[in-house]
């Protein structure tokens, strides 16, 4: 009797670590949107979930057109320049971010040698970063490419910066910060403990 005890008590403690787990998964992640549908160097996103904060961004560029947009999304298109985007994040430093990018894009109009023709992605602050690429082609010259970044320690908030000499049609965000392990199983511990309170 006493193991069978034992034996709940422990699955107990997993399936309340879990649930913390997932949790804290899902309320420390933000989502962004912007299509930019308006010739606005300063737009707020079309969609935004972020209980941080409001994202900025900014657009380095003097020409916007609404008439030469991607099959997807077939809005607005700014020629880069530079797009610069603050996002507000999870005020713990701990653990590391997983920070989703999906870009959609063409090579520019410019002849500018100091500009790649490609996006150049770089995102501040991080000790140390891991980071992929896919692209899908859309047709016409247009891509859509997403980044798979990881930063380690998870920062209160980042800075991420696109360059080249590209034209974009539509940007998406996403971030979660993933706590330390200790940090999970403390609200594991926390929970159970409240879970054994109520039942005394």
């Amino acid at each position: 009797m006493k193991k069978r005890k034992i034996f709940w008590s422990c699955l107990l403690s997993i399936v309340v670590a879990s649930a913390a787990m997932a949790s804290v998964a899902v309320d420390n992640s933000t989502y962004q949107l912007w299509t930019f549908s308006m010739p606005d160097l300063t737009p707020p996103p079309d969609v935004v979930e972020n209980p941080y904060g409001d994202p900025l961004l900014r657009v380095d560029s003097t020409y916007w057109s609404d008439e030469m947009g991607a099959p997807l999304l077939n809005h607005g298109v700014w020629a880069l320049g530079q797009i610069d985007v603050y996002i507000p994040n999870r005020d713990i430093i701990d653990g590391w971010k997983d920070i989703l990018l999906e870009l959609v894009w063409k090579p520019g109009m410019l002849d500018d040698p100091f500009l790649p023709n490609q996006p150049n992605i770089l995102v501040t602050p991080w000790d140390q970063m891991e980071a992929s690429r896919v692209d899908t082609d859309l047709g016409d010259g247009w891509v859509k490419s997403v980044y798979e970044i990881t930063i380690w320690p998870n920062p209160a908030e980042e800075w991420i910066a696109i360059k080249g000499n590209i034209l974009v049609d539509g940007l998406v965000i996403t971030t979660t910060c993933i706590p330390e392990p200790a940090t999970i199983a403390l609200l594991g511990l926390g929970a159970l403990a409240l879970l054994r309170k109520r039942k005394a």
